[in-house]
């Protein structure tokens, strides 16, 4: 069973720039932290999700709320 769990922690960035000769991209955290990613799919300008220092595909341009309990 455990080969069916999602490897790596996904998160969503912006990406801020794109280097396609190198197959890399720029991404800003929503904490304001830029990392640097393997792939050039996704625009700058967008959101894209990442796992293990890779985007994995778009994501949704969705406001982000932090909820206290």
């Amino acid at each position: 069973f455990i080969g069916l769990l999602p490897g790596g922690v996904r998160t969503v960035a912006t990406v801020r720039s794109i280097d396609t000769v190198a197959g890399i991209s720029t991404a800003e955290l929503r904490t304001g932290t830029r990392v640097t990613v393997r792939g050039v799919d996704v625009p700058v300008g967008s959101k894209a999700y990442i796992a293990d220092g890779t985007i994995t595909g778009p994501a949704p341009n969705l406001p982000h709320l932090d909820v206290e309990v």
